[in-house]
């Protein structure tokens, strides 16, 4: 061991000679014991922890340092000091505390303007949706108000029909009680219109002396003798017409067909062309007497109808040829109206249109039967089986 009086000696030596250094503070990168001279021969005078701060007074002692570091003062190993990292790294933290910041600061303002963006955009869409609305109830009204009428309408036509049925009964009564006076004065004149009597001779008895009308047998030539009667169920096609449908079983629409109590149907509907010769038949569907019947899976385009009404259906073939018509109260029509079954797209996906339509015969002055309507879609009967 050196003596005091040397370490005192070196101790000045190392101030004066590092007072010529560049002074500078470094850090400990380890654990250090400080001597009491630059050597490990030199006495232990202290320890410094690692990551210590520490003043170095002068590097001039080959692998030794002479430091200061509170109240002790000796050498340490100068490996294992390093410059004092910690104001750059206090300064880098800075820097990115403010990068930070700033990132934060614009992913607030981008979060801010993504709200305000989707609070427009649900305003629009609010906007849209009460807009819809508002349209949806005013074509709801309006289709109210046309069924409405439409019913109206249906009520007049049959409380006309009814009182015009009515009135043809009583004058056929009025006609038929005057028949019956004449004849039981034995008046054997004879009205202009015939009428049915209980006796051949008008109401004359055997036992009248007026003369005696001869017994008349008459015969009605029925020209559909011939013809085959077929009865079908209604939906049914009728093999007279030797069709096979078409169909789309991608569309859920239908045509609802509701029939009264007076006729039977047959529906020919007919998907319209460019022209008329381009008319292409897509259904032909029977319908019996009080029945409603779809027509379902009808493929996208505009159409027209032929519809027959009547009773007791019958078919025959002619020239090899299949024809069908009705042999009682027939008759036959060519609608003017449209059925558009194109789908619409709209924002709240596709619209599929679907009709509905009531058919039946109302009775007629003549004592037959008309569909109430003004005739000019009245057709014949071989342009109905065309």
């Amino acid at each position: 061991m050196k003596s005091i009086f040397t370490f005192i000696l070196l101790l000045v030596m190392t101030f004066s000679s590092a007072y010529s250094q560049a002074e500078q503070y470094m850090m400990t990168s380890t654990k250090l014991t400080v001597h009491s001279g630059p050597g490990l021969n030199f006495n232990t005078i202290g320890e410094i922890a690692q990551g210590t701060q520490v003043y170095v007074m002068s590097s001039n002692y080959g692998e030794w340092s002479a430091i200061q570091y509170k109240k002790i003062n000796g050498f340490v190993v100068t490996k294992y000091l390093t410059e004092d990292s910690r104001i750059a790294d206090a300064e880098a933290a800075a820097a990115k505390a403010a990068a930070q910041r700033e990132a934060a600061k614009a992913a607030a303002a981008a979060a801010i303007a993504q709200a305000e963006a989707a609070r427009r955009a649900a305003e629009e869409a609010a906007r849209k949706a009460a807009l819809e609305a508002k349209r949806a109830r005013e074509l709801a009204e309006a289709e109210a108000a046309a069924a409405i009428a439409q019913a109206e309408a249906a009520q007049t036509a049959k409380d006309e029909a009814a009182r015009k049925a009515r009135q043809d009964a009583s004058e056929t009564e009025a006609a038929l009680k005057a028949a019956r006076a004449r004849a039981a004065k034995g008046i054997d004149d004879v009205a202009s219109n015939p009428i049915e009597s209980a006796t051949p001779s008008y109401g004359a008895s055997s036992n009248s002396s007026s003369p005696k009308a001869a017994n008349i047998e008459v015969t009605r030539e029925d020209k559909y003798s011939s013809w085959e009667k077929k009865t079908y169920k209604s939906g049914a096609t009728p093999k007279s017409f030797n069709f096979k449908g078409k169909f789309d079983y991608k569309l859920d629409n239908y045509l609802k067909i509701k029939v009264g109590k007076n006729t039977e149907v047959v529906i020919k509907l007919y998907k319209l062309g460019k022209t008329p010769s381009d008319d292409q038949l897509v259904r032909v569907t029977y319908i019996n007497t009080n029945t409603t019947q779809f027509i379902r899976n009808i493929p996208e385009g505009e159409y027209k109808l032929k519809i027959a009404y009547g009773r007791e259906w019958k078919e025959k073939v002619i020239d090899g040829k299949k024809y069908g018509t009705f042999t009682k109260n027939a008759l036959y029509e060519e609608s003017k109206q449209i059925l558009d079954f194109q789908t619409v797209k709209t924002t709240k996906g596709i619209n599929v249109p679907s009709y509905n339509l009531s058919l039946d015969l109302l009775p007629s002055g003549s004592g037959g039967y008309s569909t109430g309507g003004s005739g000019d879609e009245s057709i014949s009967a071989d342009k109905f089986n065309q």
